[in-house]
């Protein structure tokens, strides 16, 4: 089943990067933006801690809901293997976005080059902040810090929590995994696949919770507590994982590497996120420069302007980031595999 498990990851990226997100209509994550809509809708209006618990309470609503979602088509395509591993890896490309991820970035910097403005109105589209007065630098600092954070939220998270299902069983229950494989390989489907997808998709809900409630305006302050908690520590060993892949990348494409650790350790905490800092941190010094969002935080040091270049060089930084990732979690898998 780890095998099932790898070439699932692998064809959602092939499926991500060929085709690109889902239609809207049949978004799961469209619709999981619905329901919390709708829930979040009834309960603003009560008392602090009744909204801190619903906020808890949709949290585990909405991770049961479309686990149940996920769980009965893979239940309904389990009596043809090929089929069975299509509609995997098509549902756990739900989860993550690279090729949208990137292209947004690129849009930016594409349309930067003819116009301010129009530059600015594209990246209105990826950030909460008012974009319509940034200066050039400032738009070019913004299209950094959100492409480099959301190589956390959009890839490598909902990835590592796929992963970390058959990298548990296999290292941390050393007595009983052998046990649960042999066990899993004699159901009508793979348990351990379900397993594995199951955790991408929560991590998902949990995430896009965060992005919906995760706020600390009056409507959002309490029923978003408990999804915004719960992202940051979802979001703990991935964000670290990934500043440091940001700095083996800087190495490898002959970028100030060095200057990526240090800035990664020094500046990482700035940010009122306990975990944006580390990948925003760590391109800022591969770069040589500084990334700021006034009146919030500054990563790195002003060594060199920002221009639009630098957003090309993010792109294939970010890149070559996300290839690593899945080239060292892979072969991580193909160890669990042989051994």
């Amino acid at each position: 089943m780890v095998e099932e498990i790898l070439i699932i990851i692998l064809a959602s990226f092939f499926i991500d990067l060929m085709f690109g997100e889902l239609p809207s209509p049949i978004h799961p994550v469209v619709w999981m933006g619905k329901l919390i809509e709708i829930m979040k809708s009834h309960f603003f209006h009560y008392s602090k801690h009744i909204c801190i618990l619903y906020g808890f309470i949709m949290t585990i609503s909405l991770i049961v809901v479309f686990i149940s979602f996920f769980t009965i088509i893979l239940f309904c395509s389990s009596f043809n293997q090929l089929l069975f591993i299509l509609v995997a890896a098509l549902l756990l490309s739900t989860t993550f976005s690279v090729r949208t991820l990137l292209r947004s970035a690129g849009i930016v910097a594409k349309d930067l080059d003819e116009d301010i403005n129009k530059g600015r109105k594209s990246l209105s589209f990826l950030v909460s902040r008012p974009t319509s007065k940034l200066s050039l630098q400032e738009v070019v600092s913004a299209t950094i810090e959100t492409l480099t954070e959301n190589i956390v939220d959009s890839v490598v998270a909902p990835i590592f929590y796929t992963i970390l299902i058959p990298i548990l069983a296999f290292f941390s229950w050393p007595v009983y995994s052998s046990l649960f494989l042999q066990y899993g390989s004699t159901l009508p489907y793979p348990l351990l696949v379900i397993f594995a997808v199951a955790a991408g998709v929560s991590y998902r809900v949990v995430n896009t919770l965060d992005a919906m409630v995760g706020y600390k305006d009056p409507v959002n302050i309490d029923i978003g507590w408990f999804p915004a908690k719960l992202d940051d520590l979802l979001n703990f060993l991935p964000a670290r994982i990934t500043g440091f892949l940001i700095v083996i990348s800087a190495f490898v494409m002959s970028l100030d590497y060095k200057q990526s650790w240090r800035i990664m350790l020094k500046d990482a905490r700035n940010t009122p996120s306990p975990n944006s800092g580390y990948p925003m941190a760590a391109a800022a010094g591969a770069l040589n420069v500084q990334l700021c969002k006034p009146g919030t935080y500054k990563l790195g040091k002003p060594q060199m302007n920002l221009t639009i270049d630098q957003i090309k060089d993010t792109i294939k930084l970010s890149t070559l980031t996300i290839s690593l990732f899945l080239i060292i979690f892979s072969l991580l898998l193909m160890f669990i595999i042989l051994s």
